[in-house]
Formats: structure tokens, sequence, C-alpha cells
């Protein structure tokens, strides 16, 4: 009795369809019958009978059955250990499109308590992360993910940055239309963020004159502090910067919140390192304070 013959076996019995089980195995059916009728042979036993167009197990092929799912259950739990134990030294792969002002730190703080893991961040390689050659990522987005296949690390709101000296500086919050018509500097349209805030603001009725984009945070906190225009940008995804000379205000409007969001592949396999990076990660930014994220942005 062979491996392959029980996974056959157990195909078979799952499908209740000869033609339909070679299909999914990626056999002929002769090959697949062949095998099948191989390990009847075997076993001295018929393992189906025919129930029109469909098959159906014996009782022999029942208790096969049962101990077939123990084997090959056990038989992957071993596949996995074995390539656990390998994988156990290979870097974990984190795709970054967000946060990376806090995955220094966060990573010290991961090597300090698992030293022997090592980390390897993607962050330009948009085939990579395309095809999802990764083990975990974090990035942003505005909806609510699937709790299945991540987590939200940190949730984000806009504010409105102002020079000091603009008019509407000294109030404690802002409403959009307090803004129509005048000057805006934003990120480049191709964006995600970009995009979302022009969608807010057509929702909003508030038409504003775009004089400068850029992907620069430094680059457009300058702008705004020479008078170019005011911006709306995330309070923690950006670079840790100066911010003395603007006025940043909460926007009194419903408005999109940014959420920081830890995904990964729900049918693949993890190996230990990257569910210790996970649960680290996890830890990490519940137990960061406020203030903690106001001084370590995380663009």
């Amino acid at each position: 009795m062979e491996l392959y013959q029980l996974r056959y076996f157990a195909k078979v019995a799952e499908t209740e369809h000869m033609t339909r089980a070679a299909r999914e195995l990626n056999l002929s059916e002769p090959a697949l019958s062949r095998a099948i009728r191989q390990l009847e042979e075997e076993l001295g036993t018929k393992l189906f009978e025919r129930r029109g167009r469909s098959i159906a197990l014996t009782e022999s092929g029942g208790v096969l059955l049962a101990r077939a799912s123990d084997v090959l259950r056990h038989v992957e739990d071993l596949r996995l250990e074995v390539r656990g134990v390998h994988q156990k030294h290979q870097p974990v792969r984190l795709a970054a499109r967000a946060a990376s002002s806090l995955l220094p730190e966060l990573l010290r703080r991961f090597h300090a308590a698992y030293p022997e893991y090592a980390v390897s961040i993607v962050q330009n390689d948009n085939q990579m992360i395309r095809n999802q050659e990764y083990d975990l990522m974090i990035g942003g987005t505005i909806i609510q993910p699937p709790k299945y296949s991540s987590v939200v690390l940190l949730d984000d709101p806009f504010r409105v940055w102002l020079p000091k000296d603009h008019p509407l500086a000294g109030q404690e919050q802002i409403r959009m239309h307090q803004l129509n018509g005048q000057p805006m500097v934003g990120l480049a349209p191709n964006r995600f963020i970009s995009a979302m805030v022009s969608q807010v603001l057509a929702e909003l009725d508030v038409q504003v004159i775009h004089r400068v984009y850029s992907d620069d945070p430094l680059m457009i906190r300058n702008l705004v502090e020479l008078g170019m225009g005011f911006a709306v940008m995330p309070v923690f995804t950006l670079r840790e910067i100066d911010k003395s000379s603007l006025c940043e205000l909460p926007i009194a409007d419903p408005f999109p919140c940014l959420h920081l969001v830890l995904s990964w592949k729900p049918d693949a396999y993890h190996p230990e390192p990257v569910c210790r990076f996970r649960r680290f990660a996890v830890e990490y930014f519940q137990k960061l304070p406020l203030s903690a994220c106001e001084k370590s942005p995380l663009f």
C-alpha cells in the first residue's frame, strides 16, 4: 500500500465521482481507476460501489477512509514539521507598504527577544508584493479588513495642515467647506491616500486648487509652511518631521480613518518565525502609547 494510493482513494471518497476526482488530482481517469483497483486487490475487498452516476464507499471503504485520513494527516504534520525546521532558519519576508518609521524600533525589540530570527523587508518590489511572495504585509486601508487573514494594528485619523499664520489656524477644529476654493498641496494623484481624500472632498462639495503634488512628506510640510496651500494628511503615517511651524487641526466633518493593518495569506503554511513575529507585532502595537505614535510616525 502506497501513500499515493491512499491520497487517490481519499479524493475519490470525497468527490464520490471518478472523473471529478481524476480531474482534481490532475490524472487520467484510467490511471486513477487502475490505482484504486490495485488497492482493492491488495486489500482483497471492494472499496466503492456504483450508485447511479456516482459511487459510494462500501463498509470496508468506510473503515479504510477513517484510517487513511489519520495516516494522511500525520504525514502532512510530519511534512510541515520538517519544513518548519528548515524555514526556522529562513528570514521572515515582510512586505512594508506602511509603517517604515515604526519598523526600526519594532525590529529592534523583536530581535532583542528573538535574536535567532531574521527579517527581510520588501518595500519597492511591486511584482513580488502583487504575487504575494511574502509571509506578512503591513499596509493601510480605510475599510475593515477580514479578521481571518489580518489584524488592525493602529487607527490613524486625518488632520489638516495649515501654516501658523493662516486665518483658520487658531481654530480647535475645521470643517472642510472652510477650505473651499483654497490651494492644496497633496500626495501624487496615483497614491491611495490622495485618491481617497479627493473622493471625500468631492462628496463634501469642496473645490480646491491643486498647485503641487509630492510623495515626500518633508516637501509637503515645507510647501505648507511657505503658504503654497493646505494639506490633508494622516496623523501617524508621516516621517518624523518637525511640524512646529505648522498648525494641525482635527477635521469636524465625517472623514475616513486610515487603518494600519498586518495581513497574511490564510491558506499558507506559516513557520514558527512568522507566527512569532506576527504575535510580537500585534502585542507591540497594542502596548504602544498614543504619545509614542505622535513622536514616531509610521511612514
